[in-house]
């Protein structure tokens, strides 16, 4: 190998920053010890936190298009690996390494780019896919072809679905259907693996292929039976070997295997390599396939009824990847609800990892740590067999020589450390109680980690859930998370480090009860760090009626016990298509228990927004109260609108609303009802509400958010009902210009930031705002707001506002009243703007807004005259010095963008200037590197957002995306300028 090409070649596409690998980096013998491979050997590999993999090879002359494909195809194999370097002194070339296989020698049809001369195109080539491209997203959007839904996992999902069917529909039943893919999957993966050879088939029943066999009855059924006797365990049970499937079931198994199309009958490519596969993705293929059980008469599979959703790898990295950080390997692990396996399957692998130390593991410490520190519970006995069947595929994978078969005989785990149970008695009796109960108490583990039900069953379930609650802890009102949370911990002792994924909405609830549960579960496992999932539920898990979170707790020693980090994972273009995650130290905010228990509205303000938004809610909620209890004052509260209901549902009389106009759910818009509504004519309704419910004057607020993030609210002075659609208070005669005023106050940018980052549901869930959601809201007194100046200005704008169409100008005025009557400064009114620009990331466009590359000249720009203002603050106090910023003015393309904050002497006014970069964005990076002697490019592999000191300068350098570079960016950067040159602290 020209370690010399290679390593140039690294090194200016950043992967080898100032001469050391960036993390994730690995090179040579480590890259190559890291994967199972057929004639694939990278020279070097770079592996994201998320498992996203980029493979490079390089060869001393372009290799040919055949060789190329065999690669390619291991690549794609693999599961975790969207692009494939193939490099040599001629040139270099980029795969998709996510496109499906269709033939042999089809390595052109997955070329993304090709670069000719490499000294000319290595600039183009950073740019394109180099690794800051990779990590701030730029890549992915250049490169729209790569996409996970063609990876290994969807394409496997997919053939394995229409396999079930067609068994299903030849009249074999579901849970057989998948034990005979289970086998099949698990058979062929010992022949590809060479564990089992084709003259140890020909000689256990007389055939040397897999597919033949099938096709062979008697045949198969010798196959499975020997398979039985040889790995023993659970996989091949005696009662598998007595239930041979009928021959045409066993055919169309065999015709997956060859590839042959079910209805032309014709071959096509068979792509997959099951020794190249990842066992973890088999596994996690296997329970994506057991949750995709077709709704029958509407109804939701029983997995989804139970609220158990398919967990991604990715995610179980995230979690592993905290909860075995700094561990020996001698560590046990429980899943309460392990479902099949895909957390156990990566703890055992990296268990088996620390406790090698680098060395090739010997079967007996593999099989040790199966037998001996690897748990799971699931009341599925069709899940446990599969988790044991993935355990015993994982084992085989570590083994360093999977040889003879007859040696391989695995104990069985069912019954030992894989329980069929609930989770919340499993204890009691059986193998559950043989195994879990010790003459002390349950026995602890050290780590604790799941993905349990999410789910609400109503009344049934929260009447069964009543009946295991501990009398003085307080309840999740809907669904059970936090009760495994509270029963997990009781198999832990004071070290035990937790790692569970849950809904989010107990956490971020509005609600008493709800709140109250979500600060016992956090105090009884404290420390603890909520990261945020909710902004990636669309794909991460897209079968979930909820926003998800991880609890993670005890995970890091140094942690005070008070603590929570709170940290927001958002939304990027590249996730579903690559099942990663970025996150920035911006994204990462810490609370303490009392703070939260104080002002609950924190935990979730702190999982949306930043830490200005935090510091601007304190001062709001101290100096107002809210609008719930104001609204109390006078009389009055929010209610909900009438449910007319279905045919079976209970009606009561709804005769005292007959004729009164009927408020539906397009009938509104900001500031305005139509005169002319259609007459309530129903006699009976489900919930018809009182008569008051309906008195004017009427606030009537829209419970949807529709097409933008700002509240449709209006009054009306007429009686009316409303659907549920609605929820609207009835304000005493005396009292409709207070309501006139909160229509605006509620319609303003400041409500659209202060719901975002408090509402139950809006900013995590639906685009939906609930009545106490907006109680909360703090307003000026009503009383001595309708007597001053700045609330005279609200009310003439909502008079004037009834009567038009409302454009963009109509609401930067309202706004600004808004924010004149609150009193806010101009620091605050930069936050509360970027809270409305954020609370437009709940739809698509915004959140592609918020992604988008940041212009140099408008964006970064209006960010450091933002940035200077509080510098400015400061200075102006002695008048001795100011500050001037430099815009590098880099090009749209550039993966980041740059400004260079100066500190002169003598009094001066602020300035902000667009310089040309004078190179490009490699040779910058490196000129301020040298100035401020600084390694940027190793410090950019650590940190997204760098902000370097120098004597009397500043740089800051984060990603191009615009969400980087908003206003609240620059106020909290600027803030982090100052408390840095306070303390001497420099990066």
């Amino acid at each position: 190998m020209n370690t010399a090409t290679l390593e140039q070649v690294l090194a200016a596409t950043g992967y080898l920053p100032d001469g050391r690998p960036a993390p994730g980096l690995r090179l040579g013998a480590e890259a190559q010890s890291s994967r199972h491979g057929r004639v694939f050997v990278p020279d070097a590999l770079w592996r994201s936190t998320s498992s996203l993999t980029v493979y490079f090879k390089f060869e001393q002359s372009a290799p040919a298009d055949d060789l190329v494909s065999q690669w390619r195809r291991e690549v794609w194999n693999e599961g975790f690996a969207p692009l494939l370097w193939v490099i040599s002194p001629q040139r270099i070339d980029l795969y998709n390494g996510f496109g499906t296989p269709a033939k042999e020698g089809d390595a052109q049809r997955h070329l993304i780019r090709r670069f000719e001369n490499i000294e000319a195109s290595l600039h183009e080539l950073d740019e394109l896919a180099g690794r800051l491209a990779i990590e701030t997203g730029q890549f992915w959007a250049q490169v729209p072809a790569i996409d996970r839904k063609t990876s290994v996992d969807q394409k496997l999902l997919s053939d394995l679905g229409c396999l079930e069917r067609d068994l299903v529909a030849g009249n074999l039943a579901r849970d057989a259907a998948q034990a005979l893919i289970g086998r099949v999957i698990f058979t062929q993966y010992l022949i590809d693996r060479e564990i089992v050879s084709a003259a140890r088939l020909k000689r256990v029943c007389g055939r040397t292929a897999l597919p033949a066999i099938l096709r062979d009855r008697p045949a198969t059924s010798k196959l499975f039976a020997w398979l039985a006797q040889t790995f023993n365990g659970d996989m091949f049970p005696p009662s598998s070997v007595k239930t041979t499937p009928a021959a045409h079931h066993l055919t169309r198994v065999a015709e997956f295997l060859e590839a042959v199309d079910p209805e032309s009958g014709q071959l096509s490519f068979f792509p997959y390599q099951f020794d190249v596969i990842p066992v973890e993705l088999i596994s996690s293929i296997y329970e994506q396939f057991a949750h995709a059980e077709p709704r029958t008469g509407g109804k939701r599979t029983e997995a989804l009824r139970n609220g158990v959703h398919y967990t991604r790898l990715s995610v179980v990295s995230l979690v592993l990847d905290e909860v075995m950080d700094g561990l020996s390997g001698r560590e046990s692990v429980l899943d309460l609800t392990c479902g099949s396996g895909v957390f156990l399957v990566e703890a055992l692998r990296r268990l088996v990892h620390l406790r090698s130390q680098g060395q090739p593991p010997t079967r007996e410490l593999i099989r040790s740590t199966l037998y001996g520190q690897v748990y799971g519970v699931d009341i599925s006995e069709a899940a446990i067999r599969v988790a044991a069947f993935s355990l015993y595929l994982a084992a085989l994978e570590l083994d360093p020589d999977p040889q003879p078969p007859q040696s391989l005989k695995f104990q069985p785990l069912i019954g030992r450390t894989l329980l069929v149970g609930d989770a919340r008695t499993v204890e009691r009796d059986g193998d559950g109680k043989a195994v879990l109960a010790t003459p002390t108490g349950l026995k602890q583990f050290d780590l604790i980690v799941g993905n349990p039900p999410w789910s609400f069953k109503g009344q049934t379930g929260t009447e069964a859930r009543r009946k295991t609650r501990v009398a003085g802890v307080p309840a999740q009102p809907r669904g059970e998370g936090l009760d495994f949370v509270l029963r997990a911990a009781e198999f832990s002792h004071e070290k035990t480090r937790f790692g569970i994924i849950l809904s989010a909405m107990p956490f971020f609830s509005r609600s008493g009860t709800g709140m109250a549960a979500a600060q016992h579960v956090m105090r009884a496992v404290a420390p603890i760090t909520l990261v945020n999932l909710s902004n990636l539920c669309s794909w991460l898990f897209a079968t979930a009626a909820m926003p998800a979170v991880v609890l993670f707790a005890r995970h890091r020693p140094k942690q005070r016990t008070d603590q929570v980090t709170v940290v927001q994972i958002p939304w990027t273009p590249s996730g579903a298509r690559t099942h990663s995650f970025e996150v920035a130290p911006s994204d990462v905010i810490t609370l303490t228990l009392d703070e939260i228990e104080k002002q609950p509205l924190k935990l979730k303000a702190a999982a949306i927004g930043r830490r200005r938004d935090l510091l601007l809610l304190d001062e709001m909620t101290v100096a107002h109260s809210n609008l719930g209890d104001q609204l109390a004052r006078l009389h009055t509260e929010f209610r909900d609108g009438f449910i007319e209901g279905g045919e079976k549902a209970e009606k009561f009389d709804a005769s005292k609303l007959l004729g009164l106009g009927l408020l539906q759910s397009e009938d509104m818009r900001h500031f305005h009802i139509p005169r002319q509504l259609s007459a309530f004519d129903l006699p009976e309704a489900h919930r018809p509400r009182a008569r008051e419910t309906y008195q004017a004057p009427l606030l009537i607020v829209k419970e949807m958010f529709v097409g933008i993030p700002r509240v449709t609210a209006a009054v009306t002075e007429r009686d009316l009902v409303f659907t549920d659609s609605f929820f609207a208070a009835s304000f005493p005669k005396e009292h409709t210009q207070a309501a006139c005023l909160l229509s605006v106050v509620l319609s303003s940018a400041l409500a659209s930031w202060f719901l975002v980052l408090t509402a139950s549901e809006f900013g995590i869930y639906k685009r939906k705002l609930l009545k106490r959601d907006v109680g909360f809201l703090p307003v000026p007194d009503l009383n001595s707001a309708l007597k001053s100046e700045h609330g005279k200005r609200l009310l003439q704008l909502e008079k004037a506002l009834r009567k038009r169409e409302i454009d963009a100008q109509d609401w930067d005025a309202l706004d600004e009243a808004v924010f004149d009557f609150y009193g806010l400064d101009d620091t605050d009114r930069v936050v509360v703007r970027d809270g409305l620009l954020r609370a437009g990331w709940q739809w698509e466009t915004g959140r592609e807004s918020s992604v988008e590359p940041s212009d140099s000249r408008t964006d970064v720009a209006v960010y450091a005259r933002t940035f200077l203002s509080v510098i400015e603050g400061w200075l102006s106090v002695r008048n001795k010095r100011h500050m001037r910023a430099e815009v590098l003015d880099l090009p749209s393309s550039s993966a980041l963008r740059v400004v260079r904050f100066v500190l002169e002497e003598g009094p001066g006014n602020a300035s902000v200037s667009v310089v040309a970069p004078q190179g490009e964005l490699g040779d910058v990076l490196a000129r301020i590197g040298k100035r401020l002697k600084v390694k940027i490019a190793t410090a950019l592999s650590a940190e997204r957002e760098l902000r370097v000191h120098g004597r009397n300068e500043v740089v800051i350098i984060k990603p191009a995306a615009r969400r980087h570079w908003m206003g609240i960016a620059a106020l909290e950067d600027a803030d982090a300028v100052v408390a840095e040159s306070f303390s001497g602290g420099k990066v």
